[in-house]
């Protein structure tokens, strides 16, 4: 459960700010100034200029209506609804919008049919009201007079600020005014000034109107969570990581209606807040589309950045709980199902902003256990695997700390013969009573910070397996190959302990340690990597590309840095046999580029024969799949090994000191019985 995100005395000392000091002033002429220009702009009866605060409604214009500075109850005002928007909201029949169909004021008396909101929205962002046009038939507007409205709806906007400033002293006391600075961004922010782009604070304040209000009216509510975000702010610094997230808002505004507002949440995170909407269906094209925004890299000077994209939805009824009738279950990476809550429904009555922010977490998280892009809807069956989820992290978090988790090895195959050239060692956890492969608990490694610690656990028993792997094949070349995260590589403590470990244990004779960094990590163009590189080179380590042809790097960086190999990933190899050229074009292409650039070449995934045979006619003598071998525990590959029966090669002996010995045993030779005896004992024999 998060924290609040507002202590509770705070949040009502914004709300009193946000009443302004307004609500109970004198009715001014102005106001009605205003009214009567939108009442003829709009070419409706009525134009209501309206303040909602977490309590009442007051009108403070109200032209063409005796409706004075009645209260009206919330959940049915529809200026209520429209400051809960950062844009107009346009209702052009009442009695054929959904929404409203069956509003009081709709079937009833006034009997509205045309309503058009526009939210007052203050310098620094708050919702005030709205300014409304009102008519009993269908109306629409054009864009000249859309416009003209917004213009007006500005002009009460300024009203409002002229009369605070004008309240008396003490009727907003000035160290009232500070609390809103605190809750502030910070430092400055590259982010859209875009109208629909608030602050953190500011999406707070509508949540809590929305729940306070009551209105009835369901909302959705996405987190969207940038994935690369902190790689890119480590490698690429703040300013880039800042320019990164404000192409992510540009891009989820693209992605969202024009009644949806973003806000910055976090370092990585941006809010989406959608309302007015009822079916999950809808809000799954709104997801579908942020996820297709986001599949194009974003280019920052020479670098292309992904901008994958987890995103935790809920939805919330603000009624009586939703009841589908659907059972499949929500989530998916371009297209998803729904799943039913306890109540039945993907919708679930929240009371509060912490509730939903919360369960919005725990989507986002469950969503990121995807390697692509993906999307997951929050309902009864995942707030419980989310439970179990958290119970699974405690226990990962207890066996990274004690040391439990174990490598597994792939033997690195000689493609020809089958014969190890090494081994590539992965995570294995026992857990339950089952050995849990690096996809049950990647996800959360990455969740709970640990993946440099796990990655350094593995290489600390990889090294401390050597010298037993080591006695069946003494002096025999062998690889251990061990994988290195993004998180090690940009920690500088994790980089460090990893040096001062290969420092500490001396590799066994012919034995070569590699690490396999993932192609996106040589995007990382800052002196500390490229030293940190020289520096395993510098103790024999050979440092090799995994996952080839699946991330972004530039071929300059390939002949600048000490890189040995690559290993051509899977998706490459499991396309060799398509009927379609291309796959093979491309591989052969690839194939001809890296051993001209005099790079060792092994291929990942071989699970076919043919697969084999083809990479064998192309020259590539590495590989490592299931063909050849799983992973296996070490006490299992030490069996191999010594059923393989490998002897030593001979020991090159010095040809002078060969000369001495051969001297030596003709001398011996000589001296046996036959030929060292006298004569005469001979002839006695």
């Amino acid at each position: 459960m998060e924290p609040p995100l507002i202590p509770a005395d705070d949040a009502a000392r914004v709300r009193e700010l946000l009443g302004y000091g307004v609500l109970d002033t004198e009715p001014d002429p102005h106001f009605d100034d205003i009214s009567e220009l939108t009442r003829r702009v709009a070419g409706t009866e009525i134009a209501i200029i309206s303040l909602v605060d977490s309590d009442r409604q007051w009108f403070k214009s109200c032209v063409g209506a005796p409706l004075g500075q009645q209260q009206t109850p919330r959940d049915i005002s529809f200026c209520a609804h429209a400051i809960l928007q950062r844009g107009p909201l346009i209702v052009n029949d009442a009695l054929r919008d959904h929404r409203f169909a069956d509003n009081p004021l709709v079937k009833g008396d006034p009997n509205l049919r045309f309503y058009a909101g526009f939210p007052l929205i203050t310098a620094k962002g708050y919702a005030l009201g709205s300014l409304c046009a009102i008519s009993r038939t269908p109306h629409q507007l054009d864009s000249q007079q859309i416009d003209s409205l917004q213009r007006l709806a500005r002009l009460a906007v300024q009203q409002l600020e002229a009369l605070r400033q004008m309240a008396e002293p003490g009727t907003v006391p000035a160290e009232r005014q500070l609390p809103l600075d605190r809750f502030s961004d910070g430092p400055s922010r590259r982010l859209p000034n875009l109208e629909r782009f608030i602050s953190r604070e500011q999406m707070v304040q509508m949540l809590e109107l929305m729940f306070d209000l009551d209105l009835g009216s369901p909302f959705a509510l996405l987190r969207c969570r940038f994935r690369d975000y902190e790689r890119v702010n480590a490698t690429l610094g703040g300013s880039v990581a800042e320019e990164f997230m404000a192409e992510a808002a540009r891009r989820l505004l693209a992605a969202a209606p024009r009644s949806a507002s973003v806000a910055r949440f976090a370092d990585a995170e941006l809010v989406l807040l959608l309302p007015h909407e009822q079916e999950d269906l809808e809000v799954q094209k709104v997801a579908e589309r942020v996820i297709a925004f986001a599949s194009q890299a974003y280019r920052s000077g020479v670098q292309s950045l992904s901008m994958a994209v987890s995103i935790g939805i809920a939805m919330s009824s603000q009624a009586n709980a939703v009841d589908s009738g659907r059972s499949d279950f929500a989530e998916g990476q371009v297209s998803a199902g729904r799943s039913s809550d306890l109540t039945g429904g993907v919708a679930r009555r929240y009371g509060d902003v912490e509730s939903i922010l919360a369960d919005t977490s725990m989507a986002v998280r469950m969503a990121r256990r995807s390697i692509a892009s993906a999307f997951r809807f929050i309902d009864g069956d995942s707030r419980l695997a989310a439970r179990e989820s958290y119970k699974l992290e405690s226990a990962f978090r207890e066996a990274v700390a004690s040391k439990l988790l174990e490598p597994y090895l792939q033997p690195i195959v000689d493609v020809a013969t089958g014969d190890p050239l090494g081994y590539e060692s992965l995570a294995r956890w026992s857990h339950d009573g089952a050995v849990l492969a690096p996809a049950s608990f990647l996800g959360l490694s990455t969740d709970s910070g640990l993946t440099g610690e796990l990655d350094l656990l593995i290489a600390e028993k990889s090294l401390a397996a050597l010298p037993l792997l080591a006695q069946p094949i003494p002096r025999r070349p062998m690889t251990m190959s061990v994988n290195l995260s993004g998180i090690l590589l940009e920690d500088v403590d994790l980089r460090q302990r990893l040096l001062a470990l290969i420092d500490d244990n001396p590799l066994p004779p012919g034995w070569v340690l590699q690490v396999e960094l993932v192609e996106d990590s040589f995007q990382d163009v800052s002196p500390a990597f490229d030293q940190f590189l020289d520096d395993l080179a510098s103790r024999g380590v050979s440092i090799v590309i995994d996952d080839f042809g699946t991330g972004y790097s530039s071929l300059s960086r390939l002949i600048s840095l000490p890189i040995k190999g690559v290993k051509v990933d899977r998706a490459f190899v499991s396309r060799i046999g398509d009927q379609d050229e291309s796959p093979r074009t491309l591989l052969r292409t690839m194939l001809t580029m890296l051993t001209d650039l005099g790079l060792v070449v092994t291929a990942e995934g071989v699970e076919e024969a043919h697969q084999r045979d083809w990479l064998l006619r192309h020259g590539v003598t590495r590989a490592q799949g299931y063909l050849y071998s799983r992973p296996i525990p070490v006490s299992r590959a030490i069996e191999e090994l010594q059923r393989l029966d490998y002897r030593p090669g001979a020991i090159p002996v010095d040809p002078e000191r060969l000369k001495v010995l051969r001297r030596r045993r003709r001398r011996g030779f000589f001296r046996l019985p036959f030929f060292g005896a006298p004569k005469q004992e001979r002839r006695r024999g």
